[in-house]
């Protein structure tokens, strides 16, 4: 399990190339001690399995096909996030007009923002298929 993180500093900065970085790191490391099994491991047929996350993280916006293995799905989420960082670094990208899925128009760091998001979204379910797979037990920051 990743160690604890105190990601409210950084996120204060707004320093999204950081930002990204940790939530980047944080799934990675959720994952690095899972098995292939256990990647592929659901609680029930219609849920997603890590594997199924990683995919989705790396790939939302594609068809591309499913990973075979961690290894392959953590490297289409390295290249996405990877891209993500090239965009952040390039000077006025993040100010650039977007259409968003909604149809509205946002600047680009809207959209930086929404990965972030949906990084810690997703791992907020890979945190919780680890405990139900037994593998951590459930447990708060808080709790001792």
């Amino acid at each position: 399990m990743p160690k604890f993180v105190a990601v409210t500093p950084t996120y204060a900065t707004g320093d999204l190339a950081s930002i990204l970085e940790i939530e980047q790191r944080q799934v990675e490391d959720t994952v690095a001690d899972l098995s292939e099994e256990q990647m592929r491991w659901r609680p029930t047929p219609k849920a997603k399995s890590a594997l199924d996350i990683l995919w989705h993280l790396a790939y939302a916006e594609t068809k591309n096909p499913k990973p075979h293995s961690k290894a392959e799905a953590l490297e289409g989420l390295r290249a996405a996030c990877d891209q993500l960082q090239r965009d952040i670094a390039t000077p006025g990208k993040l100010a650039e007009p977007i259409t968003w899925h909604t149809g509205d128009t946002i600047p680009y760091r809207g959209a930086v923002w929404g990965a972030i998001r949906h990084l810690t979204y997703h791992l907020g379910e890979l945190v919780y298929l680890r405990q139900v797979m037994g593998v951590d037990e459930p447990k708060y920051y808080h709790e001792e």
